[in-house]
C-alpha cells in the first residue's frame, strides 16, 4: 500500500499545474467556413472581455477529448499510434469526420492496417455505431432521466435512438418522432418519451365523482409539457404551471396550459416502472394511443394563485421574438383551419417552426462539448430575459446554418469540434483562470465523465470489454453505473454535480470485476500481458500503461520518478501517528519520518499493477480535459 500511495502521489503531481505560461499558437488545418466563423465570433468575445486564450491542446489531449465527447470512450493504444503517424495538416478534421461517419476502420501501424485492436471485441471499428450508442445514452438520460424505468423499456428506447442517430436522421424529424409517437413500444421505442412524462390521472372536484374524459381528458400531462419546452426549445416552463414566471415576466401561466392542451387526447396502456409489480413478469411493451373523443373542445382549466379558475385552448408557445415584444402566440387550434392531424402532430410541426428550435439544440450541443452553454448562466436549456446570451451573433449564426444544412447534427458537431476554441488546452494562461472568463471559453473547462463513459473507458483500459460477452458486459455496466449514480450523481444526469474523484477512486480500487481484469496474481490479467509483451523492460511497459489509461506517453520526469520508486531509492514521509506496512506481528514501524519504499525487479508484475491502478485513479484519467 505504501508503494501504491507513493506512485499515486507522483502521478497526481505529474498531471501538471492549473496555469500555464505558454502563449497561444495558431490553429490550422482544412476547416469548414462554419468553423472559421465560429473562430471569428469567439475571438471577438475574447477581445471584448480582455481574455487571452490558452495554448493549443496537444494532439494527445485533443484526441482523448474528442473520442470521449463523440463516441463515449478513450482511444485505444492502436488508435493513438495511428493518429500519431498521420502527418496531414488536417489530421484533426479527418479524425472528427472519421469518428462521426466511418463504419469500417482499421488503424494503421507503419502505414499498414492492423488486424485487431486490444480491448475491442468488434473489428473493424464501426465509429458511426459507437457515436450512435454514445449519444443514445446521452439522449436517454436527457429525455427519460436515469431511474424508475425497466431495463427492457430503456433498451427499446435506446434501439430507436441508435437507429435515428446512426442514420443521422434530421433533428427536426427526430424531435417530431418523439412528440408524435404512437403504438407499442416494441414496434416504436419512441413512445417511451411521452409515456414517461404523461403525468397523473386528473382528479375530480368531489370525492366519488368521475372525471368526464370527453371534456377534460384523462391525464394532467404536466411533466411532458415542461419536458417538451425545455428539451426542444430551451425554455423552462415548469414554474408557470402554478403562476406567472417570477423572473422571466414574458412567460405566463396560460402559456404552460396552452401547450398542455395538445396532450389531452393521449392514452397510455401499461406501466414503465416494474419496480411496483415485482411479482409479475414485465410486459414486452407499453403503448400510446390517440383518443379523439377525449377533451373534444380542447379547453383546459387551470387555477391561478388568487383562486380564479381560468381556461385556455391548445396554443403553441410564442416565439422568443414575440415574447420580447410582448405579443401573443399566433399559433393555436381555435383559429387554425381544421385538418386530419392529431394535436401532437400539430404541436410537433409548430415546435420545429419555433424561432428558438435550432438555437436550443446548438446550445445543448455546445454545452455537451464545453460544459456550459453560450449564456451567462451555465445551464443549456434556460432561455429567458434575465439570462443574457453572451455570444448572440455566434448562436444566431450556428442556428441558421444548422437549419440550412438540413438539421444535420453530425455537421454541427464537426463544426464545433474542429474550431479553435474546442482545440484549446484546459490549462489557462496566467491570470486567466478567473471564473469571470468562463462564459468566454478562453480554455477548455474540465468536465466530469458520465458514469457510462467512465465505465466504458475503464473497461477499455483494463481490456475487460473484449473478454466479456455482450450480455455479461451490459449487465456489469448497468450494475456499476447504477452504483455510481446512487452515490455521486442525480437522476437528471447532471454529472457535474458528482462530489469528488477520491470516492470514485475507492470504488474503482474495490471493484471486484475490474480488479480481476487488471489481475491480482503475478501471471494473469492485462498488466501481466503488457509485461510479458515487453519482456520486463520498464520503459516500453510504462509507455503502454500510460497510453492505455491517460492516452499519452509518460514525460521524462514521470519516468524518472517511477524508476526511482521501482529501484528502491524512494521514501515516503509519515506524519505522527502514520503507519507503513506493518511487516508482521510484533513489528514496530516508525511513527513519523521518512520510510523506505520497497523496490521491484524490472519484470515484477505486482509493481506494474500498482502503477496501472495509480494511473486509473488520477484526475487525468477520470476527467475530460
Amino acid at each position: 500500500m505504501t508503494r501504491y500511495l507513493l506512485l499515486l502521489g507522483a502521478l497526481l503531481v505529474a498531471a501538471g499545474p492549473s496555469v500555464a505560461d505558454d502563449e497561444p499558437k495558431p490553429l490550422t488545418g482544412g476547416i469548414s467556413p462554419q468553423t472559421a466563423k465560429i473562430n471569428e465570433f469567439i475571438a471577438k468575445g475574447w477581445e471584448a472581455a480582455g481574455a487571452k486564450p490558452a495554448a493549443k491542446a496537444s494532439d494527445h489531449e485533443y484526441m482523448r477529448r474528442v473520442f470521449i465527447d463523440l463516441i463515449g470512450r478513450i482511444p485505444t493504444v492502436e488508435e493513438i499510434r495511428d493518429f500519431e503517424q498521420d502527418r496531414a495538416a488536417n489530421k484533426r478534421v479527418r479524425l472528427v469526420q472519421r469518428l462521426l461517419n466511418e463504419r469500417k476502420y482499421a488503424p494503421k501501424s507503419n502505414g499498414r492496417p492492423v488486424t485487431a485492436v486490444a480491448g475491442l471485441s468488434k473489428f473493424p471499428i464501426d465509429y458511426s455505431a459507437a457515436y450512435a450508442r454514445n449519444f443514445a445514452e446521452i439522449w436517454s438520460v436527457w429525455l427519460l432521466t436515469r431511474s424508475g424505468l425497466d431495463p427492457i423499456y430503456r433498451e427499446q428506447f435506446m434501439m430507436w435512438l441508435e437507429d435515428q442517430l446512426d442514420n443521422n436522421v434530421p433533428y427536426r424529424d427526430f424531435v417530431t418522432g418523439l412528440i408524435t409517437a404512437t403504438g407499442k413500444s416494441n414496434d416504436n421505442g419512441a413512445v417511451h418519451f411521452v409515456f414517461r412524462h404523461i403525468g397523473d390521472p386528473i382528479q375530480a372536484d368531489a370525492k366519488g365523482q368521475k372525471v368526464d374524459l370527453g371534456e377534460f381528458g384523462k391525464y394532467d400531462n404536466v411533466p411532458v409539457t415542461s419536458r417538451v419546452t425545455k428539451m426542444f426549445l430551451g425554455i423552462q416552463t415548469q414554474c408557470t404551471q402554478c403562476h406567472d414566471h417570477p423572473q422571466a415576466k414574458e412567460w405566463l401561466q396560460a402559456d404552460f396550459w396552452g401547450v398542455n392542451a395538445f396532450f389531452r387526447q393521449t392514452e397510455k396502456v401499461g406501466t414503465q416502472n416494474t419496480m411496483q409489480k415485482k411479482q409479475t413478469a414485465t410486459a414486452n411493451y407499453v403503448e400510446l394511443r390517440e383518443m379523439p373523443d377525449w377533451n373534444k373542445k380542447g379547453m383546459v382549466l387551470y387555477e391561478r394563485r388568487d383562486g380564479q379558475r381560468k381556461a385556455t385552448y391548445p396554443v403553441m408557445l410564442k416565439d422568443l421574438a414575440q415574447s420580447e415584444k410582448g405579443e401573443k402566440s399566433t399559433k393555436n387550434l381555435i383559429s387554425a383551419p381544421a385538418t386530419a392531424k392529431t394535436r401532437r402532430q400539430t404541436l410537433a410541426e409548430w415546435v420545429v417552426q419555433h424561432d428558438n428550435f435550432e438555437k436550443a439544440l446548438v446550445n445543448r450541443m455546445w454545452g455537451h462539448l464545453f460544459g456550459r452553454g453560450l449564456q451567462k448562466d451555465a445551464t443549456v436549456d434556460d432561455f429567458k430575459s434575465d439570462n443574457e446570451i453572451v455570444h448572440p451573433e455566434l448562436l444566431t449564426y450556428l442556428g441558421e446554418q444548422f437549419k440550412q444544412y438540413n438539421h444535420d447534427t453530425k455537421k454541427l458537431l464537426e463544426w464545433l469540434c474542429t474550431s479553435d476554441v474546442y482545440q484549446l488546452s484546459h490549462v489557462a494562461l496566467k491570470g486567466q483562470a478567473d471564473p469571470k472568463f468562463d462564459p468566454f471559453f478562453a480554455r477548455m473547462p474540465l468536465k466530469a465523465l458520465s458514469p457510462e463513459v467512465l465505465f466504458d473507458s475503464l473497461s477499455l483500459a483494463t481490456r475487460a470489454e473484449s473478454r466479456l460477452k455482450d450480455a455479461e458486459y451490459k449487465a456489469l455496466k448497468a450494475s456499476w453505473t447504477g452504483k455510481l449514480v446512487r452515490n455521486f450523481g442525480d437522476d437528471e444526469g447532471n454529472e457535474t454535480t458528482f462530489n469528488g474523484t477520491v470516492v470514485q477512486a475507492l470504488l474503482l480500487m474495490n471493484g471486484k470485476d475490474l480488479n480481476n481484469e487488471v489481475g491480482t496474481t503475478r501471471d494473469k490479467g492485462v498488466v501481466a500481458d503488457v509485461v510479458k509483451k515487453h519482456r520486463g523492460t520498464p520503459s516500453p511497459i510504462y509507455d503502454e500503461l500510460f497510453l492505455m489509461t491517460v492516452s499519452r506517453h509518460p514525460t521524462r520526469e514521470e519516468l524518472a520518478k517511477l524508476e526511482q520508486i521501482r529501484s528502491g531509492r524512494a521514501t515516503i514521509t509519515l506524519g505522527s501517528g502514520g503507519s507503513a506496512s506493518s511487516g508482521g506481528k510484533g513489528a514496530n514501524p516508525p511513527k513519523s519520518g521518512p520510510v523506505p519504499v520497497p523496490g521491484a525487479n524490472p519484470d515484477d508484475i505486482t509493481y506494474y499493477q500498482d502503477v496501472f491502478w495509480a494511473l486509473l485513479n488520477t484526475n487525468e484519467f477520470m476527467l475530460n480535459h
